[in-house]
């Protein structure tokens, strides 16, 4: 992004499994109706068995000709949208999709790990089995104590989750745990973890999707965008997260970001692999000579200084600002630079030059699954003239559809 606008690209590969199977079709670049304001998806290509792009879709039908003054509320409204729609997730599917996510967690986070200590232990007794189970489902629960609440749903929310599916809960119970007495403490943890989930930043990696809204607001002069993360609707409430956002302005004006796969275009963007640039900074500490012997260091450390572990951290925050100077004056400020003057149409050039890129960069790899890849689709948006389709797979030729419909 730029003052001029965005420009937009999306990959259309889609994994399944384990990544073993690759489609080349999915759509992940949509455009909002007339507005100028496109919804990107990354990540699952589904909520709760609907793809984004059913969803997105039906949105843009339900939008109609209303407009926001600020990019974010078309991100907030969608949201809402999705939380709404008892036609995409009617009662039953959040019911169904509630049960498959706890049986997931109970069974590979709890009952697995809970059976390999049962068979390690000496001696094994009903009362043993219990206490074991406990101990697991508390690990579990430690897991927590640094995620974050999500504010807008409050401690309530896990109440009325544990009470509206109770039933499930004690299905599962049964069917999960029948082989060990179930003391009211475990099934306690066990409802509290289910609180937990539904109450904090965690989401299901097999549930969870990437959405970008991106482009103006009726009242906004440059470009915005907004990133957030999608669970599923559980109890009529879609658990999402406002991950960042970004905006171009005097200050700030040029906006470059990567999702779902991004090493290749941090690469560009900062002339090194993140990863690199970590490990060189731990290869020149370690090639450092050494301040002092470590008797010195002991001694100075007992009388108040600092010990050898501080001293190297402390070289090597030094030595990570040496980098990152280095890297941000002769890499990344001359890109700003370039990027800040161009046309909206090539910062869409460019978008899908760094699409292609990585795409390249996956085929190439003997150690990466071909996750990137198929037709790229491309789009800018600019304030007066809103969304421009510049490269659409869907827009086949005459001749392309005839052979595409051919038996």
């Amino acid at each position: 992004m730029n003052k001029h606008g965005v420009g937009l690209a999306a990959d259309s590969a889609l994994s399944l499994g384990d990544g073993q199977k690759v489609y080349r079709t999915a759509e992940k670049l949509f455009r909002i109706a007339d507005a100028p304001i496109a919804i990107m998806a990354y990540g699952c290509a589904e909520i709760m068995g609907v793809p984004w792009e059913i969803v997105i879709k039906s949105y843009v039908r339900q939008l109609g000709e209303h407009r926001f003054p600020a990019a974010e509320q078309y991100g907030e409204d969608f949201l809402r949208f999705v939380e709404a729609s008892e036609m995409l997730f009617p009662a039953s599917a959040q019911r169904d999709w509630f049960r498959r996510v706890i049986e997931t967690v109970w069974k590979n986070d709890i009952r697995e790990p809970w059976r390999k200590k049962l068979d390690g232990a000496p001696r094994r007794s009903p009362r043993k089995a219990a206490a074991l189970l406990l101990q697991t489902i508390k690990e579990e629960l430690a897991g927590f104590r640094g995620v974050a609440e999500i504010e807008r749903l409050g401690q309530a929310y896990g109440e009325q989750i544990v009470s509206e599916y109770a039933e499930v809960l004690q299905e599962l119970e049964t069917r999960l745990f029948h082989d060990v007495h179930l003391t009211d403490e475990i099934r306690d943890a066990l409802r509290r973890l289910v609180k937990l989930m539904h109450t904090h930043q965690w989401f299901h990696p097999d549930n969870v999707s990437g959405l970008v809204v991106a482009g103006f607001g009726e009242a906004e002069l440059f470009p915005s965008l907004y990133i957030y993360s999608a669970g599923t609707v559980v109890a009529s409430r879609l658990r999402w997260l406002k991950v960042d956002e970004a905006h171009v302005d005097r200050e700030h004006p040029v906006i470059i970001i990567p999702f779902a796969q991004t090493d290749m275009i941090d690469l560009f963007c900062t002339g090194i692999y993140p990863a690199l640039k970590e490990r060189l900074v731990d290869i020149i500490v370690k090639c450092l000579p050494p301040r002092r012997d470590a008797r010195k260091v002991g001694a100075h450390a007992r009388k108040g200084g600092k010990s050898g572990r501080a001293q190297a951290q402390e070289t090597a925050k030094t030595v990570q600002a040496i980098i990152d100077k280095e890297f941000q004056q002769n890499y990344t400020l001359p890109l700003i630079s370039a990027v800040e003057v161009l046309s909206r149409f090539d910062l869409a050039k460019m978008a899908e030059a760094l699409v292609s890129l990585t795409a390249f960069k996956a085929r190439m790899s003997s150690q990466q699954q071909e996750t990137v890849g198929g037709p790229i689709d491309v789009a800018v948006i600019s304030k007066g003239e809103g969304f421009t389709w510049v490269k659409q797979k869907n827009t086949l030729k005459q001749e392309d559809a005839a052979t595409f419909l051919m038996p």
